[in-house]
């Protein structure tokens, strides 16, 4: 996991789950149930350049550093924003999504 993805997920379940979920996430984190990942210059050359290619969809850099690893070490993409994962792509295809969206979306109300 990409760094800057432990701040967005931090952020999003203190937003709308709660500050319990949030350091249960960082205790999981922190005790070596998920792999982090720093960004290389190579890492973050390519996500500014992944970022100017579809700059129309505002991806921002954490979007941008999970494509760039992803293309890097391919490897599939676990993410809710369907939107932009499917609308940037890699040089080669498709990202490979954990989530299919189209059965996630069947359960969604």
């Amino acid at each position: 996991m990409p760094d800057p993805v432990v701040v967005e997920v931090d952020q999003l379940l203190r937003s709308r789950v709660g500050g319990d979920s949030a350091r249960l996430f960082l205790e999981a984190v922190s005790s070596g149930e998920h792999t982090l990942l720093s960004g290389s210059p190579a890492v973050l050359r390519r996500a500014v350049a992944i970022d100017a290619q579809f700059a129309d969809l505002q991806l921002g850099y954490t979007d941008a550093v999970v494509m760039a690893i992803a293309e890097r070490d391919r490897v599939p993409i676990l993410t809710f924003d369907f939107q932009h994962f499917r609308a940037a792509h890699p040089a080669d295809g498709y990202w490979q999504l954990v989530i299919d969206e189209h059965r996630y979306g069947q359960h969604v109300r």
